[in-house]
This record gives structure tokens, sequence and C-alpha cells, in this order.
């Protein structure tokens, strides 16, 4: 027999999270290219899309639940706290949540066929999280695929407590790795749906199918997975729970599928209503004040999932409202008078395409960005006097969190083989510093705002790139190990600093592969946790400037990108966790969320 696949030295709880935003943000990245392509209103598509997966990532934790736990929910209101995940209960209210949302917004019924293939995509991609995780594992095996665990996961635990494996034995026997069944499962619903497309003739049945196409190959991977890899799962007459809802779900919709392709008669199309502003305003600030009394149900992931939606959503109901209740001929009088007079700058500040000599053309666009980034991370603060035998130190721990928005200005030229850019950027938050001890949290609690201005050049070639600039402001930056000498107890684990001089350097194309190195270079702001880090990445032949990076400071690992959809907006997500040998090993994610706008981009 070839020996199964061993997992070992994996941080499967850290993987688990970076794939399932991962999948999250793909699934956000299609779903907009789909409202895109089909031209949809793209305000009601962005909070059609926020609120559909606020309800996927409801649905996946309430599902969870025991029946005492629904009672205390329903009689006492009392909403228990879990990290664990069901994704049928995810599927099952954003389905019922998303006819009433299109209803509301307009949307035809063919706007479900724009989800049908990022759904097992999606899928595909976090069900990777889970083998490297060990949830949702399978029953032992003899193949050669079987996958080993270590111990503290869940097939190591099950075999423990089960009496299949010693007290000794360092890994789990072999299992099923029907994680990967099942992304391979949904690969095959993506493909069968390509082939498939042109038969369909209903509107929405796209997605009926893709959820059948799902649920029938789910049955089948069910028979190899151990019965209490989730949450209640129990045998029903030689069944799982899970398989005899899968069972009805066939039954309902394939009747419903074929009866819609049977009565189905083909229509002149006729003008889609326009969704009406008040309807996408009221959704996204219900969503907002749900989202933020659940803010504390939410696990860290899940809250940075829901924001990736509802932050885009915001952003374009905002500007829906604002073309909405003001008068065209002083709209950006308006808006100049309300907070930003540098948008007003930079519709007035109008360049012409123009020549130099050798006729290389002359690119100039205003940028306009906006920003959002938090924390909640560990670290220490040592202080040592003496040395050698004679030598004296003290060690404090402190948990430190932070919230932090900016926005910023920049003006680019791009010639046909240099760009040059200058800017600046704004960012306003707070810090709070709490010290820990024994891993509890204590009652000193520094909290103070954080606010900076950075002004800032740089000079792009396609093998070459530098930057620098300068922050100045009431800054907080954070080290991975403060050690200093001296005396006494340490009372903080941050620094405070006026100014901090910012600096950037690439050597490589972006386009292919480069390296860089980047000091206090970051939006909205690169304190308190990503004051610098080295980098590598690729732009996978993409020409629009798109590029994937991973970085490291030492201590972190960081990965973050920039994505131009459409030539003028531009996302720059980040996600910071911490290694593998941190001292820390939990509650250590950073990320933020840059969004861009490009004025005058031809």
């Amino acid at each position: 027999m070839s020996l199964p696949l061993f997992i070992v030295l994996v941080n499967g709880g850290l993987w688990f999270d970076i794939l399932y935003l991962l999948a999250f943000f793909f699934s956000f990245l299609w779903l907009f290219w789909e409202g895109y392509k089909r031209r949809f209103n793209i305000t009601a598509w962005a909070v059609a899309v926020a609120v559909t997966w606020f309800l996927f990532i409801v649905g996946t934790k309430l599902f969870t639940y025991s029946f005492e736990e629904w009672e205390g929910l329903l009689m006492r209101q009392d909403l228990p706290y879990t990290s664990n995940k069901i994704l049928l209960g995810g599927l099952f209210l954003a389905m019922i949540g998303f006819p009433v949302i299109r209803g509301l917004l307009y949307f035809k019924v063919n706007a479900l066929d724009a989800l049908a293939l990022a759904l097992p995509l999606s899928i595909a991609i976090q069900r990777i999280g889970c083998f490297l995780a060990g949830c949702c594992h399978g029953n032992v095996t003899t193949l050669p695929w079987g996958a080993q665990y270590e111990p503290g996961t869940l097939p190591h635990y099950h075999q423990f407590t089960a009496g299949d494996i010693a007290p000794g034995d360092f890994y789990s026997l072999p299992v099923h790795p029907t994680q990967l069944y099942e992304t391979a499962a949904c690969l095959l619903v993506v493909m069968a749906l390509l082939y498939v497309k042109k038969y369909i003739k209903a509107p929405g049945n796209m997605f009926l199918g893709a959820i059948l196409l799902y649920s029938c190959l789910r049955f089948f991977v069910e028979f190899s997975r151990y019965d209490a890899a989730y949450a209640a799962a129990t045998m029903v007459a030689g069944l799982k729970d899970v398989q005899w809802v899968l069972l009805v779900l066939l039954c309902v919709l394939g009747v419903l599928f074929f009866y819609r392709e049977h009565t189905f008669t083909a229509e002149r199309e006729q003008q889609q209503p326009a969704p009406t502003v008040t309807y996408a305003t009221v959704l996204t600030l219900g969503l907002i004040f749900v989202s933020w009394g659940l803010r504390n149900w939410f696990t860290y992931t899940e809250l940075l999932a829901v924001n990736m939606a509802l932050v885009p959503a915001i952003a374009f109901v905002s500007a829906a409202v604002f073309r909405a209740y003001t008068v065209m001929q002083y709209r950006w009088l308006t808006l100049g008078a309300l907070v930003l007079p540098l948008l007003l700058m930079s519709q007035t500040l109008i360049f012409k395409r123009s020549y130099t000599e050798d006729s290389t053309v002359v690119r100039r666009f205003n940028t306009l960005k906006l920003g959002y980034g938090s924390g909640d991370y560990q670290n220490s603060h040592t202080i040592e006097s003496g040395s050698g035998c004679s030598g004296v130190s003290n060690t404090g721990y402190f948990q430190q969190e932070y919230k932090v928005g900016g926005a910023g200005f920049s003006v680019t030229t791009q010639h046909e083989k240099h760009e040059f850019t200058y800017g600046a950027n704004a960012y306003a938050g707070k810090h709070h510093e709490t010290k820990l001890e024994n891993g509890v949290a204590t009652n000193q609690i520094n909290s103070s705002a954080l606010w900076g201005v950075n002004p800032y050049v740089r000079y792009d070639r396609i093998w070459l790139g530098i930057g620098a600039g300068m922050h100045a402001g009431d800054l907080v930056y954070t080290l991975e190990n403060l050690q200093e000498d001296g005396t006494g107890t340490p009372m903080s684990a941050s620094k405070r600093t006026a100014v901090y001089p910012q600096l950037y350097a690439r050597v490589g194309p972006t386009q292919l592969f480069f390296t860089d190195i980047e000091l206090a270079h970051h939006f909205p702001s690169p304190f308190p946790g990503y004051r610098y880090r080295f980098g590598f990445g690729s732009g996978f032949g993409l020409s629009n400037g798109s590029f994937l990076k991973y970085s490291y400071n030492g201590a972190d690992n960081m990965l973050s990108g920039q994505f131009v959809l459409g030539q003028k907006f531009v996302l720059e997500p980040l996600y910071l966790w911490k290694g593998a040998d941190s001292y820390f090993s939990d509650r250590q994610r950073q990320a933020s969320l840059g969004m861009h706008y490009r004025f005058n981009y031809r």
C-alpha cells in the first residue's frame, strides 16, 4: 500500500481563515464582474450582494445550533456565540432572502444566474481550507490518498476519543479527504454548467442547476464523511440527516427546474424598472445597524468577510444618494462644502492628452482614495538591567486593538516607459492597549487617538520603482518584541512619535515578478502594525496594474494586492497573520481595504 498523504506542520486554523476570506474575495470580484457584464444597476447590485452575503454568513452559524440553543434564542432572545459553520444553512438562508431583495431592488429572475458559477467556485476554494484545518473530515481509509492529521485536529481528537488510536500516537489514522472530494465535485458542477448553459431556457434555472448538481454530488460525498465531523450530524434510517435534506432539496428543486423549463415561453424583453434609492438606502442602513449589533457574535474573519461587501455597498449608496438629492448645477459645490474639496478639484482640473517630441503618449489622471483598517493582536515589552548571571529582566504582555480610516488624493503622469505620482493621505482612528496578566486582560488600558498626514512622491519604471514621503501627526507604532535597557515594570508595548519617514523600493516588472521593500508605505495607514515589510509578487501577465503579493517583516505574514476593475476602480486589500513560530498564537489578525477611483482616466 502506498504511503498516505501526511498533513504536518500546517497551521490549519490560519489557512482556514485565509481561504475563507479568499473565497469571499473571489466571489466579490466575480459577482461585480457579472453585474457589470449584465448591465445591472451597480448600486442596487452592490446592496443585493452585501445583504445576500450577510444572510449566508449568518445562516452558516445559526444552523449549527442545537435544539436547546434554538429554544434559548426564541424564548429568551439569547444568541449563543459559535464559531462552527454549516454550508447548507448559509445556502438556505441566502436562497430565502435573495428573492425578497431581488423584488425590492427590481431585479429580474435572471439575476439568480449571476450566482450560478460564483457559488461552486467559492465552495471549491473554501473546502481546501477545511482540508488543511481537518474539519468536515472523512472516515478512516486504506486508500493511498488518505490524509493523516496531528494532535489538536478534529480527526485526531475523534479517533482518540473513539479508542481508535493510542495516547502516544502522534498522527491520526488515514482518513478520506472528503473536503477535496467536494472541491473536485464543485469544479465538475462548473464544467457541467458551462456545457449545458446554451440548452437552459428559463431565466434563473442556471442557478437552480448549480444547486441541483452540487446537492447530488454532495449526497454521495457524505457516504465517505465521518458522522461527527461537523455539528448536528445524526443518522436516520441509514442516512445522515444532511443527506435527507439533500434528497428533499433534489426533489423540490428538480421538479421546479423541469417545470420552469417545460412552461417557459420566450417573451419580449421589457425595460427593467430602475431601483429606487430609498430601498437601497434603507437596506444598507439596516445592514449597517444589524452588523454593528452582531459584531461580537461574528468571529474576526467573518466580520472581515461581511465588511468586504458592506463597505463597497455603503460607498455606492452614498454616491447614489448624493446624486439623487443634490441639484446638478451645484452638485460639486455641495460636495466641496461638505468634506471633500479635493474631489471638486479633481473634476475642475481637466488635463488634455498631449504628445512629446518623440510622439510618446502622456496620460494624466487624478485618484481619490478611501480606506479602512483594523487589528487585534498581542506583543510584549521587556526591560533588562545588568548582564550575565546578575541580569534581571521584566516582561509585560499587551493586547493591541485599533481602527483607522483614511482618505487620499494623488496626481499621476504616465509616459510610455515611466510613471510619476505625487499626493497626500490623511488618516485618523483609535488605538487601545491593554496589559495582560497570565493571558487575561487587566483594567490597565491605554486609549488614545491616532492621526496623521502623509505627503509622498513615487517614480516607477518597468524594472525599478522608488518612493519617499513623510508622516506627521500623533502616530503610534508597535514592535513584535520591544526590548530596552533600564529598570522598572513595562507599562506599554507601543511607541509614540510626531514624525516618521516613508520609503519604497521595487525591483522587477510588476506584470511578471517583482520584489519590494516598504517602510511606512501603506494606505490607509501603516500605523500601528504595518511599519515595514519585504515582499514579492506577480501580476500574472496582466497589463492593467493588478498584482498579488506576499510580504514578511520577520514575524508577521501579509497577503496583499492591487486589483483594477474596469480601469477606474482599484481595490487594495491586505491581510496580516502571525508566523507559525510566534509566541502569540491567538487573536493575531490585522486587515485593511483601500478603494481608489481614477478621475479623467482614459
